[in-house]
């Protein structure tokens, strides 16, 4: 690996120059000092076998070597053991400065292998992203499409009897009765065609939630009261089932009523012979799980994936969007919604809901209004 001089290596071969001139300065009488100055020769010795590789490690090895060998000429030939030992010393400037100059080499070559590897993941993870963002452009196309068609779709039909009914009493002459038939069956289409909108609008620009800490039990109780009278006529028995012990959870308490309202009515058109529907909040950990059970004729497998998306609904006069708004009212509250089929027969839908938030606006004890 090419390594450009330096005054960094200026400054180790001037040390080294500087040990060896104290070396001969230095009288071989003061046996400490000698050893010392010899070990001092690894400082810079090491530091170029760090910094230049093992090039660098062997040239100070060199350079080391030509200026001491003479001091052992001089020094020590007259004692043939320490003068022995003092060449193996010479040795060990080479096996030194060359090993750490090749583990030092191979660590930059290993950092180098990191770097590029990083630099490649870095490109691939915006390659990524940058393919992400236009799956999820496309993602955002096609669910605008789909929720195009169904709009369509939903609208088309109550379109449709409108214009049969305006056909029918621009027609001369009419009873008064024709009418009045046709024309309530304008009405009620425009009251049909008049909740698809808003249905539409709650689904594409959802209200945040004004959250309160509130009783979960009152939610439950306030939609039992909301649907009991339909369900009363229908033969079914609405049951809350009270918790164990005193839950408050903070949400915005009129949008998961609509949500367990929601849940509630699907219940009761699921079950066309009458049953039971049972409300009840059930405590987790650092949350509460409200669940609406009912005895209907539940959801076929291949569809419990596809219930929540946008206008799939398996009745010809539903939009496909109640289930879809409640899913995404939950997911701002930062909960979950999710179905099961019970054991014996219906479904239990369950919405997991945060037991604490940070946006609290105002704590509330009372009943929720109707």
């Amino acid at each position: 690996m090419h390594r450009k001089p330096s005054i960094r290596a200026v400054v180790l071969f001037a040390m080294i120059f500087a040990i060896s001139v104290m070396h001969y300065e230095t009288p071989t009488s003061h046996m400490w000092l000698h050893p010392l100055l010899q070990r001092a020769y690894y400082i810079p010795l090491l530091l170029m076998a760090i910094w230049y590789g093992w090039r660098g490690g062997i040239l100070a090895s060199v350079v080391t070597g030509i200026l001491y060998i003479p001091h052992i000429q001089m020094a020590w030939r007259m004692n043939p053991e320490y003068y022995a030992a003092q060449w193996v010393e010479v040795g060990m400037f080479f096996i030194i400065g060359a090993l750490t100059g090749v583990l030092a080499d191979h660590e930059r070559a290993e950092r180098f292998k990191a770097e590029q590897m990083a630099t490649q993941l870095a490109k691939a993870n915006a390659d990524l992203q940058s393919s992400f963002t236009l799956l999820r452009r496309a993602d955002r196309l096609s669910a605008m499409g789909e929720l195009a068609a169904g709009l369509a779709h939903e609208i088309r039909n109550p379109l449709g009897a409108i214009d049969g009914a305006v056909q029918i009493l621009t027609r001369e002459p009419l009873s008064s009765e024709i009418k009045q038939e046709f024309g309530g069956l304008a009405q009620r289409e425009l009251e049909r065609l008049k909740g698809i909108v808003n249905q539409f609008l709650n689904f594409a620009r959802p209200q945040p939630p004004q959250l309160i800490m509130i009783d979960p039990a009152l939610l439950l109780h306030s939609v039992a009261q909301l649907v009991g009278e339909t369900a009363k006529m229908a033969g079914i028995t609405i049951t809350v089932e009270e918790p164990t012990s005193a839950l408050t959870i903070c949400v915005d308490p009129e949008q998961v009523k609509q949500v367990l309202l929601n849940l509630a009515i699907n219940a009761l058109q699921a079950m066309p012979s009458g049953g039971a529907v049972l409300l009840r909040a059930i405590a987790e950990y650092e949350s509460v799980r409200l669940e609406v059970q009912d005895e209907g004729v539940g959801i076929a497998p291949e569809n419990a994936e596809r219930i929540f998306n946008p206008f799939f609904t398996t009745r010809d006069e539903g939009t496909g969007l109640g289930l879809s708004i409640a899913e995404r009212i939950v997911s701002q509250h930062g909960g979950r919604i999710e179905c099961r089929r019970n054991i014996d027969r219906g479904m239990t839908f369950s919405v997991t809901l945060p037991l604490k938030s940070m946006q609290v606006i105002e704590p509330v004890t009372h009943e929720v209004r109707q």
